[in-house]
């Protein structure tokens, strides 16, 4: 137990003495002591009787008060800080009681043995004590450390600093004398702050190469943070540029009580006081601190894949998106899935469907014993209300609506299209047949979720995911998100068990945390197509070998051009034939520097169903087509390509449209006008049949084609053709075979069908392919699986690290 006393609260300032001795010590933040107000009358200045000599089992230790964070009075008057938690330790080891006298610290020494039997202060212990006067082994060592980040390579101990190190340091502390004196920097290249959080965080925007401060506050940083900093010579006290000690005065003459305070002070030194109190009172908080990514590397047990956006919410009742739809395909599930080599298969269901004759009607059984992951089972109830609720409340509605019964016709699915027969047992309605209904069930709207985790209402930051190879365990909106194999998944096992994404918001960031930091393991959505070429011949340790992996998918963008076929010259079936003559793909897409690869058809050539129907570039044929129509290089024909000019597709647009320009040109027939303008007018123009020719891609730059079937890449194209994308074009021919295609539910069938599809458009040319695009990722080279759809979207379970 303890008691306190207040000695001279008259008296004036604490000396200067003990001001700088305070300001010597680590972390803290140099203070000017002011004394208390008295709450009750003043205590006389002569000390109690008792003391060591009288009883051998209690002492009177003076110290000053306050000096925060060392001595503090709480609001009961009493002494708290650091130096008090560290005396009732010690205290406690001695089995000693104990008063706490508070007077200034001038002139307490010489009253040792007279008032007090020990002083405690911030002083250290000197070389040469006073007379009379001799110190206690440290109870406390204090040590300047230099912390750098944990990447740095050319700082691996301390002979290796330069005096033109930038280095950061507390104002008036310990480690701004280390850095001046041992480490030899120059006041100008010393970057003074008022707390070490601020220091760290201009370290690790390298606006300063280091931080001098003491070792347990450098400690407790590089614990919490060991991906970002470190200290130079590691965590030893062969670290350390300099050290102070910390000691009890007592009397030279008073050996028993010396003898007793050590064997106390090294019993205390060897449990965990020291630090608890050191780390209560001197060490900042470092929780709250961004410390940026990791810059070492990434840990062996988790993938972290680096990608440029946000993921905006994990409802899969949103709009179509790769990032979203991606991680969703990775923790949730449709009845239907596609494999990463782009197979469909039944995933929640039991088996395919069985589809009534007319085409219409699909039964579906389901798995048994599934659960979600909030513990509720997975029945034919969830299908239907997680379908119905889909309809309604997200934005991703159209891929049910479009395509489930409506016979009242509000463009909204009717509330008997999903019925539930049994509860293992889900019954789909459809208002058309569409024979690629399967895999359209494969897409997320569609993805039952548990009716006891996600809002009625659309639930845009919801975790709680579905039934798929990952769990989701957290997600940072903006930052991060940290997924987990899920153990009940009914499908193969994933691989990896931990996969980290982490989301940027710009490419030059993903790259330097791939290149630099290694903090990611693969780079993906985002990352520049040059950086991906350029990283490829990466060496940095000189194996011989890459430092990287390339990895790139199926072609899923396609560039084409539109005709309005209701407007001349595009009316002439020979004159948009010629323009298929004219143009030569392969140089075309040469011009992208290897990013893209010419097409031949209007599906990409990694759908199932493609084949190559337009013609290799022929310039003569291309004449004599114009000619049969009644243009020459006498008479040439005058037209205008529109395009956009705000890099939606790529920076190279313009000179795309300029590529294609001279091709046409060099029929010395047609003659190119060009006409750009950004998305926003574009878009108004093109809905309203304002272009009658134009150049543009597909899909939306963001976003996947709305299913995995042939299907995706031509119908839209030549349905409702008089508004959207206005080509006007009509045909009977391909209405039959659009119809016909739709009522086949065998894909053998189906997919002969649209190689017709693709041969008829060979002749009408409702669009002209131009050149496809796949999507790209780079990885460290002890990356391996990467697998990506004919969607573009990452399988997450395929993924390997060595």
């Amino acid at each position: 137990m303890k008691r306190m006393k207040l000695f001279g609260l008259g008296c004036l300032a604490l000396c200067l003495v003990w001001l700088a001795a305070c300001a010597d010590d680590g972390g803290e933040t140099a203070v000017t002591p002011i004394p208390p107000t008295p709450t009750r009358s003043a205590v006389p200045t002569t000390a109690s009787s008792a003391s060591f000599a009288d009883d051998p089992n209690f002492i009177v230790v003076a110290t000053d008060a306050p000096n925060e964070p060392f001595t503090v009075f709480n609001p009961f008057g009493e002494v708290t800080g650091l130096l008090a938690d560290m005396l009732a330790s010690i205290a406690a080891a001695a089995d000693l009681q104990y008063e706490f006298v508070v007077t200034p610290y001038a002139g307490a020494l010489n009253s040792i043995g007279k008032d007090f039997d020990a002083v405690m202060s911030t002083s250290v212990i000197p070389d040469v004590p006073v007379d009379g006067v001799v110190y206690t082994d440290p109870y406390l060592e204090i040590g300047q450390v230099l912390v750098v980040l944990a990447d740095e390579r050319d700082l691996q101990n301390l002979t290796d600093v330069q005096p033109d190190m930038v280095v950061g340091v507390l104002a008036h502390s310990s480690g701004a004398e280390a850095a001046r004196a041992v480490l030899g920097i120059s006041d100008a290249n010393l970057h003074v702050y008022d707390d070490l959080t601020t220091a760290v965080e201009a370290l690790v925007n390298e606006m300063i190469d280091g931080i001098v401060m003491d070792h347990y506050s450098a400690a407790q940083f590089t614990t919490t943070y060991p991906e970002q900093l470190k200290i130079v010579g590691g965590d030893g006290q062969d670290a350390w540029l300099s050290s102070k000690a910390y000691g009890l005065a007592v009397a030279a003459a008073n050996e028993d009580l010396l003898a007793r305070l050590n064997e106390a002070v090294a019993q205390v030194r060897e449990g965990t006081a020291v630090t608890d109190a050191v780390t209560a009172w001197l060490v900042p908080d470092v929780t709250h601190i961004d410390v940026g990514e990791s810059r070492v590397g990434t840990p062996d047990s988790e993938l972290v894949i680096g990608m440029v956006g946000d993921l905006t919410d994990m409802d899969p009742a949103g709009a179509p998106g790769l990032v979203r739809w991606e991680v969703m395909q990775n923790t949730m599930s449709g009845l239907y899935r596609f494999t990463a080599d782009n197979q469909l298969t039944p995933a929640l269901a039991l088996d395919f469907p069985t589809v009534s004759a007319d085409g219409l009607v699909y039964t579906i059984r389901l798995r048994t014993g599934l659960r979600f992951p909030d513990g509720g089972e997975f029945t034919a109830d969830d299908v239907k209300w997680s379908i119905d609720r889909a309809s309604v409340v997200g934005s991703g509605s159209y891929l049910i609506n479009t395509y489930l019964k409506d016979e009242d016709e509000d463009n909204f699915a009717d509330a008997d299209a999903v019925a539930v027969i049994d509860r293992y047992t889900v019954q789909i309605t459809l208002q058309e047949p569409a024979g690629h209904f399967v895999s359209v069930l494969a897409t997320p709207p569609y993805f039952p979720i548990s009716n006891e985790c996600f809002a009625e209402v659309f639930d845009p930051l919801s975790t709680c995911g579905g039934i798929g190879p990952y769990l989701i365990t957290g997600w940072e909106p903006g930052d991060r998100m940290n997924l987990q194999v899920n153990p009940d998944w009914p499908g193969a096992a994933p691989v990896f068990a931990n996969i980290q994404l982490r989301f940027y918001a710009d490419a030059d960031s993903l790259r330097r945390s791939l290149a630099d930091f290694r903090s990611v393991d693969l780079a993906w959505t985002g990352l520049p197509y040059a950086d991906y070429v350029s990283l490829q011949s990466t060496d940095a340790d000189g194996d011989g070998r890459s430092d990287f992996t390339a990895w790139a998918g199926p072609d899923i963008f396609k560039s084409y051009l539109i005709f309005d076929q209701a407007t001349a010259p595009w009316d002439s079936r020979k004159v948009r034939e010629a323009a298929a003559y004219a143009l030569d793909r392969e140089a075309l897409a040469q011009l992208f520097n290897g990013s893209r690869h010419p097409l031949y058809s209007p599906v990409p050539d990694t759908i199932p169903g493609h084949v190559d129907v337009f013609p290799e570039r022929n310039l003569a044929q291309a004449r004599a087509l114009l000619l049969e129509v009644g243009y020459s290089q006498t008479q040439p024909l005058p037209i205008t390509i529109w395009y956009l000019n705000d890099g939606r597709y790529t920076q190279l647009e313009e000179a795309y449209a300029n590529a294609i320009k001279a091709q046409l040109e060099e029929t010395g027939v047609f003659q190119v006008s060009l006409e750009g303008a950004p998305w926003e007018i574009f878009q108004t123009q093109i809905f309203s049949c304002a272009y009658p020719a134009y150049l543009v891609g597909w899909p939306s730059p963001g976003s996947p084609t709305n299913y995995l079937d042939a299907s995706s890449w031509t119908d839209f194209f030549v349905q409702n053709t008089d508004r959207g994308f206005c080509s006007n074009y009509t045909s009977d021919a391909m209405d039959d075979l659009m119809e016909a295609a739709a009522a086949a539910t065998d894909t053998a069938e189906r997919l002969t069908i649209y190689q017709q599809v693709q041969t008829l458009w060979a002749q009408d040319y409702p669009t002209l392919e131009l050149t496809q695009e796949p999507r790209y990722a780079l990885s460290l080279a002890k990356i391996g699986g990467v697998a990506i759809d004919a969607l573009g979207l990452m399988h997450y379970d395929t993924l390997t690290k060595e």
